[in-house]
């Protein structure tokens, strides 16, 4: 889909990505466009799904959610729709903020962000071990933040 798009659709989609609480008038100014045909692609990129939502980003340590924690956890068995159950208990708990399927030895790795470790570990002793379809939890906690971002990579020709 991101080879059948403009360079004026990509600099729309890049924009919003920086602010998305541009309003429309602003939005245009910055690609170049009026603001009626800058509102009429915006609501197509929509349509098309190319734009899921827009959200406030909101600052953890301010927050005071101190700990990010990379879990890997593999499952004792993948028959009986454990992988499903897993995957709905998982979606419940706000503390884990991502969730994927991966490839090798463990089955998901998830991120977690909570308050400090005695917070990581009830939610690890209290909610993620207890789930009897759950083997092993491999916990690796973030040390430092190099790089962070919710903007995905378009290339837009200069």
């Amino acid at each position: 889909m991101l080879d059948k798009l403009n360079d004026i659709d990509r600099k729309i989609l890049a924009t919003l990505q920086q602010d998305a609480s541009l309003t429309n008038t602003e939005l245009a100014d910055k690609v170049g466009l009026s603001t009626a045909p800058c509102w009429r692609r915006v609501k197509r990129l929509e349509e098309l799904g190319l734009i899921d939502g827009r959200v406030a980003i909101l600052n953890p340590e301010k927050l005071g959610l101190h700990i990010v924690t990379f879990a890997n956890v593999k499952l004792s068995h993948h028959k009986d729709n454990a992988l499903e159950e897993f995957e709905k208990l998982i979606e419940v708990y706000p503390e884990v903020t991502e969730c994927y399927t991966i490839s090798g030895s463990m089955d998901y790795v998830l991120k977690i962000v909570t308050t400090d470790m005695a917070a990581y570990e009830n939610f690890l002793r209290q909610k993620l071990l207890k789930m009897e379809m759950v083997n092993e939890v491999h916990s690796r906690f973030a040390v430092t933040k190099v790089k962070y971002t919710t903007a995905l990579p378009l290339k837009i020709s200069k």
